[in-house]
């Protein structure tokens, strides 16, 4: 989506560019295609899938190339699984719903400070630089609500509580008025037919020269040009050159002269990004049921939209960790089971992002050791390479609202120095 903004807006310039695209299709992070490959079914998003209200540029860009916005269904009952069973989400003692109070309370105000760019809170102790899982250990949320905010992690930070930072979920949490389980209410819509036909439709409409299954091996520059080499060895050469690609994936290249850190630290170490999508077919389930987990597996299943012949698409989120394993179709079913225990299972889909070679992750979840390396002063154009990517964008970062906002940014950098 980064590389797409940027080919797009330069196109509208009058400069032609040659975009490489190192996989098969277009869209990167976005992945729209149809459920377990049905022909005649509606695109489902196995990637990125949802867009806020305030997402500005992506609703432009919309409506520009004559797509439209699907809304996502409204929530119409809540659920947590508590101790084997699944209830409704409320606490079972004043003890423990004065505890619950306290550790909302405590998050909210954290996340309000975050969004304020504080680095402390007001007795001093660290926001930024901690993980999540020291954060909630100072927080001591009593289990029900530990597992709620557990599930809102899969979908925030993304990553292993013991080295994603603990900011990941607070700057999430302050989209919401700071409390974890209102970060659903700006999942507003989704973009029909699907995201990846956006960045389609931007690459055609901006008149570069698309060239898929062309991975970047390594980037060489000079005071006079850069030279590209793909994985075929073919060499290429420009002016200038956009490297709209996600941190993870930059490790798969060489860079002459090497790319000075902390940029270069955070492409050896990466981004832990490790969460898991599933879709899956059932019945049994109102639409817009929402169900938070224990703590592991499935944490989050949302009831999505209707499917055919009475039955239901659900979105299941969880991190792809310890004994997860989303690719087993006996695995998921138990999990559905465990979360749904009403339910039918049919069938599932998923597209594994953490082994996918061009991603190598999902969305940008930030080390709590590595916050510089991943702030957007850090990716300011070196030489004559520019960067865009949603990992580090100047605004809206780990949306597509933020890799359109980066690759616009590049592109204009581009453009300011063609006229010179």
């Amino acid at each position: 989506m980064a590389g797409a903004a940027a080919a797009l807006k330069l196109g509208k310039a009058g400069i032609k560019c040659v975009v490489l695209e190192a996989q098969d299709r277009i869209g990167g992070r976005a992945f729209s295609k149809a459920y377990a490959g049905a022909p005649n079914d509606a695109l489902l998003e196995y990637g990125g899938s949802w867009i806020t209200p305030y997402h500005d540029r992506i609703r432009a860009l919309v409506a520009e190339l004559g797509l439209s916005l699907r809304p996502r269904a409204a929530l119409t009952q809540r659920f947590s699984l508590r101790e084997g069973n699944v209830r409704a989400a409320h606490m079972l003692s004043a003890e423990e719903r004065r505890a619950h109070e306290k550790a909302l309370t405590r998050v909210a105000a954290d996340a309000v400070l975050c969004k304020k760019g504080m680095a402390e809170d007001e007795l001093g102790r660290p926001l930024l630089g901690i993980t999540y899982a020291a954060y909630m250990e100072r927080v001591a949320p009593p289990p029900a609500t530990r597992h709620m905010f557990d599930a809102w992690w899969s979908v925030s930070g993304n990553g292993a509580h013991d080295s994603v930072a603990a900011s990941e979920f607070l700057s999430s949490c302050a989209y919401g008025g700071g409390l974890a389980e209102n970060m659903i209410d700006n999942w507003s819509d989704t973009v029909v037919p699907g995201m990846a036909l956006l960045a389609q439709l931007m690459l055609e409409a901006s008149g570069a020269d698309l060239r898929l299954s062309c991975p970047v091996v390594g980037i060489t520059q000079d005071e006079h040009k850069v030279s590209v080499t793909l994985v075929s060895g073919e060499l290429l050469q420009a002016e200038r050159v956009i490297l709209a690609a996600s941190i993870n994936v930059m490790n798969a290249m060489t860079f002459s002269p090497a790319l000075p850190s902390p940029r270069a630290l955070a492409i050896a170490q990466k981004h832990g990004g490790c969460s898991f999508k599933v879709w899956i077919k059932a019945r049994g389930v109102p639409l817009g049921t929402l169900i938070t987990g224990d703590g592991q597996g499935i944490e989050l299943l949302l009831a999505e939209r209707a499917g055919p012949d009475g039955s239901v698409m659900l979105i299941g989120f969880g991190l792809q960790l310890n004994d997860a394993n989303p690719g087993d179709a006996d695995w998921v079913r138990g999990q559905l089971q465990k979360l749904a225990p009403n339910a039918e299972f049919i069938s599932y889909d998923w597209h594994d992002w953490v082994s996918d070679p061009y991603a190598r992750g999902t969305w940008v979840a930030m080390p709590a050791d590595l916050g510089p390396a991943f702030e957007p002063a850090a990716w300011q154009p070196f030489g004559r390479l520019a960067f865009a990517s949603s990992d580090y964008a100047p605004d809206q970062a780990g949306w597509f609202e933020g890799a359109v906002k980066s690759g616009e940014a590049a592109a204009d950098w581009v453009l300011l120095q063609s006229a010179k």
